[in-house]
């Protein structure tokens, strides 16, 4: 009878073993992808946050160096706002590290173009008299 058990044993562990080996294995494929999805959505959001930051601060060196004399003294006019957006594009620009500006190429195209829409949305955050 003992050997009977340890043969049927022994046949259960053969089947078994490939089964139990092949879910183990996508468990940690399916992880593995899930650590790396993360992985990338965490550097996105810290490179995107970066962007946001840059445009965000050249906003407020242009509107602080440039505009708001010009605005003072009712002489802020579309030709103003077309220099004043290159000037905070090119402020933004020089603030980004080499990956962000990588990555938004990568994912968005022209660095600039994306640039200049982040400065649009946050110069519309402005308070109208500034």
């Amino acid at each position: 009878m003992s050997e009977l058990l340890q043969t049927l044993l022994q046949a259960v562990i053969t089947i078994a073993t490939p089964i139990v080996a092949a879910f183990a294995v996508q468990f940690l494929r399916a992880n593995a992808e899930h650590a790396k999805n993360k992985i990338k959505n965490e550097r996105a959001q810290r490179y995107l946050n970066e962007v946001v930051e840059a445009a965000s601060t050249a906003v407020m060196k242009t509107a602080q160096t440039y505009t708001d004399q010009l605005k003072k003294n009712h002489e802020f006019n579309s030709k103003e706002h077309e220099i004043a957006l290159k000037m905070a594009i090119e402020e933004a620009k020089s603030l980004l590290s080499a990956d962000a500006s990588r990555f938004i190429e990568e994912v968005y195209g022209d660095v600039s173009k994306y640039i200049a829409a982040q400065i649009e949305a946050a110069v519309k955050m402005l308070p109208r008299n500034a």
